[in-house]
Protein backbone atom coordinates (compact mmCIF):
# COMPACT_ATOMS: atom_id res chain seq x y z
CA UNK A 1 0.00 0.00 0.00
CA UNK A 2 1.50 3.51 -0.88
CA UNK A 3 1.66 5.82 1.64
CA UNK A 4 -0.10 9.26 0.82
CA UNK A 5 1.38 12.22 2.80
CA UNK A 6 -0.92 14.69 1.12
CA UNK A 7 -1.97 17.77 2.98
CA UNK A 8 -5.80 19.22 2.87
CA UNK A 9 -7.31 22.60 4.44
CA UNK A 10 -7.91 22.65 7.92
CA UNK A 11 -11.45 23.39 7.74
CA UNK A 12 -12.60 20.52 5.43
CA UNK A 13 -10.75 17.94 8.22
CA UNK A 14 -12.69 19.70 10.57
CA UNK A 15 -16.07 19.05 8.86
CA UNK A 16 -15.06 15.46 7.72
CA UNK A 17 -14.12 14.66 11.59
CA UNK A 18 -17.24 16.11 13.03
CA UNK A 19 -19.02 14.22 10.61
CA UNK A 20 -17.43 11.20 11.43
CA UNK A 21 -18.49 11.30 15.21
CA UNK A 22 -14.95 11.24 16.55
CA UNK A 23 -14.25 11.41 20.02
CA UNK A 24 -12.52 14.33 22.42
CA UNK A 25 -10.94 12.65 25.52
CA UNK A 26 -11.01 14.95 28.48
CA UNK A 27 -6.89 15.05 27.99
CA UNK A 28 -7.13 15.58 24.36
CA UNK A 29 -4.31 17.98 23.33
CA UNK A 30 -5.79 21.19 21.38
CA UNK A 31 -5.06 21.79 18.13
CA UNK A 32 -1.30 23.65 17.34
CA UNK A 33 0.56 22.13 20.87
CA UNK A 34 2.65 19.22 18.94
CA UNK A 35 5.37 21.13 16.97
CA UNK A 36 5.94 20.14 13.36
CA UNK A 37 2.75 17.02 13.47
CA UNK A 38 -0.29 17.79 12.46
CA UNK A 39 -1.60 13.54 13.37
CA UNK A 40 -0.46 11.33 16.27
CA UNK A 41 -1.00 7.42 16.09
CA UNK A 42 -0.58 5.22 18.73
CA UNK A 43 -1.14 1.78 18.50
CA UNK A 44 -0.44 -1.34 21.54
CA UNK A 45 -0.22 -5.00 21.01
CA UNK A 46 -2.39 -6.69 23.83
CA UNK A 47 -1.28 -10.51 24.56
CA UNK A 48 -2.62 -10.36 28.04
CA UNK A 49 -5.05 -13.09 28.38
CA UNK A 50 -7.46 -11.33 30.57
CA UNK A 51 -7.65 -8.17 28.49
CA UNK A 52 -7.27 -10.17 25.02
CA UNK A 53 -10.97 -11.81 26.87
CA UNK A 54 -11.88 -8.35 27.34
CA UNK A 55 -11.60 -6.11 24.26
CA UNK A 56 -14.88 -4.07 25.37
CA UNK A 57 -12.69 -3.15 28.43
CA UNK A 58 -9.72 -1.81 26.50
CA UNK A 59 -11.93 0.18 23.84
CA UNK A 60 -13.83 1.66 27.36
CA UNK A 61 -10.31 3.41 28.44
CA UNK A 62 -9.03 3.93 24.68
CA UNK A 63 -11.97 5.81 24.08
CA UNK A 64 -12.11 7.60 26.91
CA UNK A 65 -8.51 8.35 27.33
CA UNK A 66 -7.34 8.18 24.01
CA UNK A 67 -4.66 5.82 25.31
CA UNK A 68 -3.96 3.28 27.84
CA UNK A 69 -2.24 4.60 30.39
CA UNK A 70 -4.84 3.60 32.86
CA UNK A 71 -4.66 0.09 32.30
CA UNK A 72 -0.66 0.27 32.59
CA UNK A 73 0.37 -0.24 28.97
CA UNK A 74 2.66 1.86 26.40
CA UNK A 75 2.27 2.41 23.05
CA UNK A 76 4.69 0.75 20.79
CA UNK A 77 7.48 2.59 19.54
CA UNK A 78 8.18 3.42 16.09
CA UNK A 79 10.95 0.59 15.93
CA UNK A 80 9.05 -1.85 17.80
CA UNK A 81 10.77 -5.62 17.49
CA UNK A 82 9.07 -8.64 18.59
CA UNK A 83 11.38 -11.35 18.17
CA UNK A 84 12.40 -13.70 19.89
CA UNK A 85 15.86 -15.01 20.32
CA UNK A 86 16.02 -18.54 19.45
CA UNK A 87 18.60 -20.68 21.31
CA UNK A 88 19.27 -23.97 22.41
CA UNK A 89 18.19 -22.95 25.83
CA UNK A 90 14.82 -21.53 24.79
CA UNK A 91 12.69 -24.44 26.72
CA UNK A 92 9.52 -24.22 24.24
CA UNK A 93 6.19 -26.02 25.95
CA UNK A 94 5.32 -29.01 24.42
CA UNK A 95 2.00 -30.81 23.72
CA UNK A 96 0.79 -34.46 24.05
CA UNK A 97 -0.48 -36.50 21.25
CA UNK A 98 -2.72 -39.73 22.40
CA UNK A 99 -0.52 -42.87 21.43
CA UNK A 100 -3.84 -44.66 20.77
CA UNK A 101 -3.92 -41.73 16.99
CA UNK A 102 -1.00 -44.36 16.24
CA UNK A 103 -2.84 -47.57 16.75
CA UNK A 104 -1.48 -50.49 15.12
CA UNK A 105 1.21 -48.12 13.76
CA UNK A 106 -0.81 -46.97 11.14
CA UNK A 107 -0.75 -43.32 9.61
CA UNK A 108 -3.52 -41.74 11.39
CA UNK A 109 -6.78 -41.03 8.77
CA UNK A 110 -6.56 -36.91 9.89
CA UNK A 111 -3.08 -36.19 11.26
CA UNK A 112 -3.64 -32.46 11.13
CA UNK A 113 -6.28 -32.14 14.19
CA UNK A 114 -6.29 -28.67 13.07
CA UNK A 115 -7.99 -25.77 15.20
CA UNK A 116 -10.73 -24.55 14.68
CA UNK A 117 -11.58 -20.63 15.31
CA UNK A 118 -13.63 -21.16 18.65
CA UNK A 119 -11.20 -23.48 19.72
CA UNK A 120 -8.13 -21.00 19.11
CA UNK A 121 -10.64 -17.83 20.93
CA UNK A 122 -11.40 -20.12 23.94
CA UNK A 123 -8.09 -21.12 24.40
CA UNK A 124 -5.75 -18.17 26.69
CA UNK A 125 -2.59 -20.26 25.49
CA UNK A 126 -3.38 -18.76 22.01
CA UNK A 127 -2.83 -15.60 23.88
CA UNK A 128 1.18 -15.70 24.43
CA UNK A 129 3.81 -14.06 22.80
CA UNK A 130 4.56 -17.41 20.80
CA UNK A 131 0.90 -18.53 20.21
CA UNK A 132 -0.63 -21.73 21.24
CA UNK A 133 0.72 -24.64 18.53
CA UNK A 134 -1.92 -27.53 19.66
CA UNK A 135 0.23 -30.07 17.64
CA UNK A 136 3.13 -29.56 15.08
CA UNK A 137 0.79 -28.42 12.41
CA UNK A 138 -1.58 -26.43 14.07
CA UNK A 139 -1.01 -22.75 15.46
CA UNK A 140 -2.76 -20.20 16.36
CA UNK A 141 -2.26 -16.65 17.65
CA UNK A 142 -4.79 -13.95 19.78
CA UNK A 143 -4.25 -10.57 20.27
CA UNK A 144 -5.63 -7.57 20.61
CA UNK A 145 -4.49 -4.51 18.41
CA UNK A 146 -5.69 -1.04 19.92
CA UNK A 147 -5.20 2.07 17.59
CA UNK A 148 -5.47 6.09 18.87
CA UNK A 149 -5.38 8.47 15.90
CA UNK A 150 -4.87 12.38 17.32
CA UNK A 151 -5.46 15.11 15.00
CA UNK A 152 -3.99 18.12 15.90
CA UNK A 153 -5.47 20.20 13.66
CA UNK A 154 -8.81 19.68 15.02
CA UNK A 155 -8.31 18.46 18.63
CA UNK A 156 -9.86 15.31 17.80
CA UNK A 157 -9.08 11.61 19.02
CA UNK A 158 -10.33 8.49 17.09
CA UNK A 159 -9.90 5.10 17.94
CA UNK A 160 -10.73 1.65 17.09
CA UNK A 161 -9.80 -1.94 18.29
CA UNK A 162 -8.40 -4.76 16.19
CA UNK A 163 -9.25 -8.01 17.26
CA UNK A 164 -6.96 -10.22 15.66
CA UNK A 165 -6.95 -14.35 15.32
CA UNK A 166 -4.32 -15.85 13.07
CA UNK A 167 -4.90 -19.29 12.76
CA UNK A 168 -1.77 -21.51 10.66
CA UNK A 169 -2.11 -24.96 9.33
CA UNK A 170 1.03 -26.73 8.47
CA UNK A 171 1.14 -29.09 5.77
CA UNK A 172 2.25 -32.99 4.96
CA UNK A 173 3.51 -32.99 1.14
CA UNK A 174 4.18 -30.93 -1.97
CA UNK A 175 2.04 -27.48 -3.19
CA UNK A 176 -0.50 -28.91 -5.16
CA UNK A 177 1.58 -28.47 -8.96
CA UNK A 178 4.70 -28.51 -7.90
CA UNK A 179 6.68 -31.63 -6.61
CA UNK A 180 9.19 -29.69 -4.74
CA UNK A 181 7.63 -26.93 -3.02
CA UNK A 182 6.92 -27.25 0.67
CA UNK A 183 4.03 -24.45 1.81
CA UNK A 184 1.92 -23.48 4.78
CA UNK A 185 -0.86 -21.52 5.01
CA UNK A 186 -2.98 -18.95 7.51
CA UNK A 187 -6.14 -17.60 8.36
CA UNK A 188 -6.03 -14.25 9.35
CA UNK A 189 -9.41 -12.44 11.41
CA UNK A 190 -8.82 -8.83 12.05
CA UNK A 191 -12.06 -7.89 13.52
CA UNK A 192 -12.88 -3.81 13.95
CA UNK A 193 -14.62 -3.29 16.90
CA UNK A 194 -16.14 0.35 17.56
CA UNK A 195 -14.36 2.20 14.69
CA UNK A 196 -15.35 6.24 15.32
CA UNK A 197 -14.04 9.70 14.10
CA UNK A 198 -11.37 8.87 10.87
CA UNK A 199 -11.51 5.15 11.06
CA UNK A 200 -15.26 5.47 9.88
CA UNK A 201 -13.67 7.38 6.86
CA UNK A 202 -13.58 4.89 3.86
CA UNK A 203 -10.52 6.33 2.84
CA UNK A 204 -8.87 5.14 6.33
CA UNK A 205 -7.40 1.69 5.24
CA UNK A 206 -5.11 -1.02 7.15
CA UNK A 207 -2.77 -3.27 5.12
CA UNK A 208 -2.01 -6.54 6.21
CA UNK A 209 0.83 -8.81 5.25
CA UNK A 210 2.93 -11.62 6.01
CA UNK A 211 6.81 -11.56 6.07
CA UNK A 212 9.07 -14.64 6.34
CA UNK A 213 13.23 -14.52 6.46
CA UNK A 214 14.32 -17.75 6.17
CA UNK A 215 17.80 -20.06 6.42
CA UNK A 216 18.44 -23.18 4.84
CA UNK A 217 19.84 -25.87 7.16
CA UNK A 218 22.65 -27.08 4.89
CA UNK A 219 23.52 -26.31 1.38
CA UNK A 220 21.25 -27.75 -1.06
CA UNK A 221 22.08 -25.34 -3.66
CA UNK A 222 19.26 -22.41 -3.46
CA UNK A 223 19.54 -19.16 -2.52
CA UNK A 224 18.07 -18.63 1.60
CA UNK A 225 15.47 -16.14 -0.30
CA UNK A 226 14.18 -19.09 -1.32
CA UNK A 227 13.71 -20.76 2.15
CA UNK A 228 10.66 -19.07 3.40
CA UNK A 229 8.68 -16.37 1.23
CA UNK A 230 5.16 -15.41 0.99
CA UNK A 231 2.54 -16.63 -2.02
CA UNK A 232 2.83 -13.58 -4.00
CA UNK A 233 -0.88 -13.49 -4.68
CA UNK A 234 -1.58 -13.95 -0.95
CA UNK A 235 1.45 -12.19 0.20
CA UNK A 236 -1.40 -8.64 1.42
CA UNK A 237 -4.44 -7.80 1.75
CA UNK A 238 -5.52 -3.94 1.69
CA UNK A 239 -8.77 -2.99 2.95
CA UNK A 240 -10.60 -0.03 4.45
CA UNK A 241 -11.14 -0.28 7.88
CA UNK A 242 -14.84 -0.50 6.82
CA UNK A 243 -14.19 -3.01 4.68
CA UNK A 244 -12.54 -5.16 7.22
CA UNK A 245 -15.30 -4.84 9.59
CA UNK A 246 -17.23 -6.22 6.47
CA UNK A 247 -15.07 -8.93 6.27
CA UNK A 248 -12.53 -9.64 7.93
CA UNK A 249 -11.46 -12.52 6.80
CA UNK A 250 -7.65 -12.92 4.77
CA UNK A 251 -6.01 -16.13 3.89
CA UNK A 252 -1.88 -15.92 3.30
CA UNK A 253 0.75 -18.64 2.25
CA UNK A 254 4.36 -19.47 2.64
CA UNK A 255 6.03 -21.30 0.36
CA UNK A 256 9.76 -23.12 0.58
CA UNK A 257 11.77 -24.50 -1.77
CA UNK A 258 13.47 -27.47 -2.31
CA UNK A 259 15.22 -30.19 -4.12
CA UNK A 260 13.74 -33.78 -5.16
CA UNK A 261 13.90 -35.33 -2.09
CA UNK A 262 17.42 -37.60 -1.87
CA UNK A 263 19.79 -39.22 0.49
CA UNK A 264 22.31 -37.00 -1.68
CA UNK A 265 20.82 -33.50 -0.17
CA UNK A 266 19.04 -34.81 3.52
CA UNK A 267 16.90 -33.35 5.14
CA UNK A 268 16.50 -30.08 3.29
CA UNK A 269 15.52 -28.27 6.21
CA UNK A 270 14.55 -24.60 5.91
CA UNK A 271 13.73 -22.38 9.15
CA UNK A 272 11.63 -19.70 9.14
CA UNK A 273 10.57 -16.82 11.04
CA UNK A 274 7.08 -15.30 9.90
CA UNK A 275 4.97 -12.32 11.62
CA UNK A 276 2.37 -9.66 10.34
CA UNK A 277 2.98 -6.16 9.23
CA UNK A 278 0.37 -3.30 9.37
CA UNK A 279 0.61 -0.65 7.07
CA UNK A 280 -2.15 2.25 7.58
CA UNK A 281 -3.04 5.01 5.46
CA UNK A 282 -5.54 7.72 6.70
CA UNK A 283 -6.68 10.79 4.64
CA UNK A 284 -3.85 13.18 5.32
CA UNK A 285 -0.50 13.26 7.17
CA UNK A 286 0.44 10.45 8.68
CA UNK A 287 2.91 8.87 11.52
CA UNK A 288 5.43 6.17 11.01
CA UNK A 289 2.18 3.91 9.93
CA UNK A 290 4.22 0.31 10.09
CA UNK A 291 3.80 -2.12 12.91
CA UNK A 292 4.16 -5.89 13.36
CA UNK A 293 3.07 -8.86 15.46
CA UNK A 294 5.19 -10.71 17.47
CA UNK A 295 7.14 -13.16 15.41
CA UNK A 296 6.61 -17.20 15.02
CA UNK A 297 8.44 -20.54 13.40
CA UNK A 298 7.99 -22.69 10.82
CA UNK A 299 10.32 -25.79 9.63
CA UNK A 300 10.17 -27.11 6.38
CA UNK A 301 11.80 -30.11 5.25
CA UNK A 302 12.10 -32.53 2.67
CA UNK A 303 13.30 -35.81 3.74
CA UNK A 304 13.50 -38.96 1.48
CA UNK A 305 13.20 -41.91 4.80
CA UNK A 306 9.55 -39.92 6.05
CA UNK A 307 6.79 -41.70 4.28
CA UNK A 308 5.51 -38.31 3.40
CA UNK A 309 8.89 -36.84 1.89
CA UNK A 310 8.36 -33.01 2.74
CA UNK A 311 6.19 -31.24 5.00
CA UNK A 312 5.81 -28.10 7.37
CA UNK A 313 5.51 -27.69 10.56
CA UNK A 314 5.57 -25.07 13.60
CA UNK A 315 8.70 -26.09 15.60
CA UNK A 316 8.08 -23.64 18.93
CA UNK A 317 6.45 -26.69 20.72
CA UNK A 318 7.78 -30.26 21.56
CA UNK A 319 5.87 -33.04 20.37
CA UNK A 320 4.81 -35.92 22.94
CA UNK A 321 3.59 -39.28 22.64
CA UNK A 322 1.26 -39.99 25.52
CA UNK A 323 1.07 -43.81 26.71
CA UNK A 324 -2.20 -44.33 28.85
CA UNK A 325 -1.80 -47.06 31.63
CA UNK A 326 -5.97 -47.69 30.82
CA UNK A 327 -4.96 -48.16 27.06
CA UNK A 328 -5.62 -51.88 26.74
CA UNK A 329 -3.29 -52.23 24.15
CA UNK A 330 -0.08 -50.06 25.96
CA UNK A 331 -1.25 -50.06 29.47
CA UNK A 332 1.82 -53.00 30.43
CA UNK A 333 4.63 -50.90 28.34
CA UNK A 334 3.05 -47.41 29.87
CA UNK A 335 3.69 -48.87 33.42
CA UNK A 336 6.94 -50.03 33.30
CA UNK A 337 8.36 -46.48 31.57
CA UNK A 338 6.13 -44.39 34.61
CA UNK A 339 7.53 -47.07 37.57
CA UNK A 340 10.94 -46.95 35.50
CA UNK A 341 11.59 -42.87 35.66
CA UNK A 342 9.70 -42.77 39.19
CA UNK A 343 12.06 -44.92 40.73
CA UNK A 344 15.04 -45.08 38.41
CA UNK A 345 17.81 -46.55 40.91
CA UNK A 346 15.47 -49.56 41.45
CA UNK A 347 14.79 -50.34 37.51
CA UNK A 348 17.28 -53.07 36.09
CA UNK A 349 19.99 -53.04 36.01
CA UNK A 350 20.16 -51.16 39.29
CA UNK A 351 22.43 -48.26 39.57
CA UNK A 352 22.73 -45.73 41.81
CA UNK A 353 21.80 -41.99 40.46
CA UNK A 354 20.56 -43.30 36.97
CA UNK A 355 18.62 -41.12 34.68
CA UNK A 356 16.12 -41.71 32.72
CA UNK A 357 15.26 -38.85 30.49
CA UNK A 358 12.09 -38.20 28.15
CA UNK A 359 9.62 -36.93 31.34
CA UNK A 360 9.15 -33.60 30.30
CA UNK A 361 9.79 -31.15 27.36
CA UNK A 362 12.93 -29.96 28.50
CA UNK A 363 16.58 -29.80 26.71
CA UNK A 364 18.26 -31.80 29.59
CA UNK A 365 15.43 -34.49 29.89
CA UNK A 366 14.18 -34.98 26.25
CA UNK A 367 14.66 -38.21 23.63
CA UNK A 368 16.05 -37.40 19.58
CA UNK A 369 14.83 -40.09 16.95
CA UNK A 370 17.48 -42.41 14.98
CA UNK A 371 16.26 -43.42 11.99
CA UNK A 372 17.60 -46.58 10.34
CA UNK A 373 16.74 -45.64 7.15
CA UNK A 374 18.76 -42.82 7.12
CA UNK A 375 21.81 -45.57 7.55
CA UNK A 376 22.22 -45.08 10.97
CA UNK A 377 21.85 -49.38 12.08
CA UNK A 378 24.34 -49.08 14.67
CA UNK A 379 22.72 -47.01 16.60
CA UNK A 380 19.77 -49.31 16.89
CA UNK A 381 21.51 -52.32 16.75
CA UNK A 382 24.38 -51.37 19.55
CA UNK A 383 21.21 -50.01 21.65
CA UNK A 384 19.10 -52.83 21.61
CA UNK A 385 22.00 -55.45 21.88
CA UNK A 386 22.97 -53.62 24.95
CA UNK A 387 19.54 -54.26 26.52
CA UNK A 388 18.91 -57.44 25.73
CA UNK A 389 22.57 -58.35 27.68
CA UNK A 390 20.61 -56.56 30.69
CA UNK A 391 17.94 -58.50 30.60
CA UNK A 392 20.07 -61.57 30.36
CA UNK A 393 21.83 -60.60 33.60
CA UNK A 394 21.77 -62.72 36.38
CA UNK A 395 19.12 -61.46 39.09
CA UNK A 396 17.31 -59.98 36.14
CA UNK A 397 13.14 -59.91 37.47
CA UNK A 398 10.76 -62.57 36.46
CA UNK A 399 7.74 -61.32 34.23
CA UNK A 400 4.96 -59.92 36.43
CA UNK A 401 1.74 -62.10 36.08
CA UNK A 402 -0.02 -59.51 34.45
CA UNK A 403 2.44 -59.82 31.50
CA UNK A 404 0.80 -62.97 30.51
CA UNK A 405 2.34 -66.21 29.20
CA UNK A 406 4.26 -64.10 25.88
CA UNK A 407 6.17 -61.17 26.61
CA UNK A 408 9.67 -59.46 25.49
CA UNK A 409 12.71 -57.65 26.70
CA UNK A 410 11.46 -54.13 26.87
CA UNK A 411 13.58 -51.64 27.22
CA UNK A 412 13.31 -47.70 27.89
CA UNK A 413 14.72 -45.00 26.43
CA UNK A 414 14.04 -46.61 23.24
CA UNK A 415 16.28 -48.32 21.19
CA UNK A 416 15.41 -45.72 17.74
CA UNK A 417 16.61 -43.05 19.92
CA UNK A 418 19.84 -41.14 20.58
CA UNK A 419 19.47 -41.86 24.88
CA UNK A 420 18.72 -45.71 24.32
CA UNK A 421 21.02 -48.31 26.43
CA UNK A 422 23.90 -48.41 24.37
CA UNK A 423 24.99 -44.77 25.69
CA UNK A 424 24.88 -42.65 22.22
CA UNK A 425 23.51 -39.04 24.32
CA UNK A 426 27.33 -37.50 22.88
CA UNK A 427 30.25 -38.82 21.82
CA UNK A 428 31.53 -39.43 25.07
CA UNK A 429 28.80 -42.33 25.63
CA UNK A 430 30.38 -43.92 22.55
CA UNK A 431 33.94 -43.38 23.58
CA UNK A 432 33.64 -44.36 27.20
CA UNK A 433 31.33 -46.82 27.83
CA UNK A 434 31.09 -46.43 31.43
CA UNK A 435 29.93 -43.03 31.11
CA UNK A 436 26.15 -43.76 30.72
CA UNK A 437 26.36 -47.56 31.70
CA UNK A 438 23.38 -48.50 33.05
CA UNK A 439 21.72 -45.28 32.22
CA UNK A 440 18.17 -47.06 30.94
CA UNK A 441 16.04 -49.89 31.89
CA UNK A 442 14.84 -52.82 31.07
CA UNK A 443 11.68 -55.04 31.68
CA UNK A 444 9.99 -58.14 30.61
CA UNK A 445 6.51 -57.00 29.39
CA UNK A 446 3.63 -58.16 27.39
CA UNK A 447 4.72 -58.88 24.11
CA UNK A 448 1.98 -57.48 22.20
CA UNK A 449 2.02 -54.37 24.52
CA UNK A 450 5.55 -53.80 23.98
CA UNK A 451 5.30 -54.41 20.10
CA UNK A 452 1.75 -52.15 19.91
CA UNK A 453 4.00 -49.39 21.74
CA UNK A 454 7.03 -49.41 19.66
CA UNK A 455 4.90 -49.23 16.02
CA UNK A 456 3.09 -46.84 17.76
CA UNK A 457 6.28 -44.60 18.17
CA UNK A 458 7.25 -44.86 14.75
CA UNK A 459 3.77 -43.86 13.19
CA UNK A 460 4.35 -41.00 15.78
CA UNK A 461 7.75 -40.28 14.36
CA UNK A 462 6.67 -40.44 10.97
CA UNK A 463 2.89 -38.18 10.89
CA UNK A 464 4.45 -35.68 12.99
CA UNK A 465 7.75 -35.24 10.96
CA UNK A 466 10.71 -35.80 13.75
CA UNK A 467 13.92 -35.92 11.58
CA UNK A 468 17.35 -37.35 12.89
CA UNK A 469 19.45 -34.74 12.90
CA UNK A 470 23.05 -36.54 13.20
CA UNK A 471 23.35 -36.00 16.58
CA UNK A 472 25.94 -38.89 16.05
CA UNK A 473 27.89 -36.81 14.62
CA UNK A 474 27.86 -33.62 16.65
CA UNK A 475 28.84 -30.92 14.09
CA UNK A 476 26.24 -32.20 11.45
CA UNK A 477 23.95 -31.92 14.64
CA UNK A 478 24.76 -28.33 14.81
CA UNK A 479 24.47 -27.53 11.15
CA UNK A 480 20.80 -29.16 11.25
CA UNK A 481 19.45 -28.10 14.49
CA UNK A 482 21.02 -25.96 16.30
CA UNK A 483 18.25 -25.02 18.81
CA UNK A 484 17.13 -28.00 19.32
CA UNK A 485 14.10 -28.50 18.48
CA UNK A 486 14.13 -31.77 16.81
CA UNK A 487 13.43 -33.63 19.83
CA UNK A 488 10.69 -35.09 21.84
CA UNK A 489 9.43 -36.39 24.86
CA UNK A 490 7.46 -39.35 26.48
CA UNK A 491 4.24 -38.35 28.60
CA UNK A 492 2.44 -41.16 30.77
CA UNK A 493 -0.77 -40.49 31.02
CA UNK A 494 -3.36 -42.29 33.67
Amino acid sequence: MRLHRWRRPVLAATVVMALLAGSVPANAETAGTIQGERSRLLTYMITDPVLVNNPAKVTEVLKRDGDLDALGLKPDTDDVDRSSKRTAATEDPGYIVDSAEFDRGAKPVNPYRYIEYPECRANDDAARTIGWIKNRFSYCQKFLFPISYYDVTTGITSTATIQNTIIGYGKIGPYPGVATRRFADFRFTAEVLEPNGIFLDPRSEMEIAVKCAGEYRGDIGLDDSRACYPNPGLERHDKSFIGWGLDPKAHYELFSEGQAPSPQYGEQIAQGVFHFEYDFDFPGPNSDPTKKSAEGGLRFDSADYTWDKQGSVFDRAVPGIGYSKSDPKVARHAKFVDESRANPAASWSPKPGKRLLGGSPLHADSLHRVARAKGHDIVLDRNRATARAACGRPGMPAPLPEEGPDFDCDEYAYAATYEGAAGWRDPGGVFDPNKYRDDFAVRYVNRQHNSEAGNRLNSFYQTHRLLDVDRLIPPWNQVLDPNDQERFWVPITP
